[in-house]
């Protein structure tokens, strides 16, 4: 039986803009879409969520104050993420991109049930680990100069890079590709990403159904363990 030891943590919240509130807002406006698909698969997680109304400020992302030197997120992937590649991008501290982007899932490495292990090391490092839905590891990656305080997330495929941040998806006009929703009840505390991989000419046409994703954080200490195969039952 594998076990999976908490390695990590610092707090993970979404920012509601360039500063560092303690917690997300709800997102003004509120993006009007074809919701159904999204709508069914996270209430078929369990959770209590209205895809229409409980859009968060998930614009940029960060640790909250920590005296951990390391900060570890588990992101899982359900459904059919397409051919997608899903990372990090890093913002300076005036929150403008930093040239590159840092995989979390590259697009073979990219189906239901994959989940990837991403440790935030003092010193601006990067550690990634990707596993597949049997928790076999699939592929093991480092990169450097991330800021772990302020970052935002990029999908990436033949049509174009979009990212968390609407501000930044200039090549589309702005449009808003990830909706950030609070998880509920066993998820509280974590975090969905759903995404919209296509450009946009209509909110109305799509669904952000393209590539869902889990977000959790991890606790520092090994005390805690469970087995992959009761973290993986939820999202099966």
């Amino acid at each position: 039986m594998k076990r999976f030891y908490y390695t990590a943590l610092a707090s993970v919240v979404a920012l509601a803009a360039l500063g560092a509130p303690a917690h997300a807002a709800l997102s003004v406006p509120q993006i009007a879409f074809s919701s159904a698909p999204l709508q069914a698969r996270l209430n078929a997680y369990g959770e209590s969520i209205n895809v229409l109304t409980q859009q968060q400020d998930g614009l940029v992302w960060g640790s909250t104050v920590s005296t951990n030197s390391t900060m570890t997120i588990q992101f899982s992937v359900t459904g059919n993420p397409d051919a997608n590649e899903i990372g990090i991008a890093s913002l300076n501290g005036s929150g403008t991109l930093v040239t590159g982007y840092d995989a979390l899932f590259y697009p073979s490495e990219l189906s239901s049930g994959a989940f990837a292990v991403a440790s935030f090391r003092p010193g601006g490092v990067l550690k990634v680990s990707v596993f597949d839905a049997s928790a076999a590891l699939v592929a093991m990656r480092s990169f450097s100069g991330v800021n772990r305080s302020l970052f935002a997330y990029y999908l990436r495929n033949a049509s174009g890079t979009y990212h968390s941040h609407a501000g930044f998806n200039v090549s589309d006009g702005y449009k808003v590709h990830a909706l950030a929703f609070a998880g509920t009840g066993e998820n509280y505390g974590s975090w969905w990403l759903a995404w919209e991989d296509s450009p946009i000419s209509s909110y109305a046409s799509v669904d952000f159904d393209d590539a869902l994703v889990f977000m959790e954080s991890l606790n520092p200490t090994p005390v805690n363990h469970t087995t992959w195969g009761s973290v993986k039952a939820r999202f099966r």
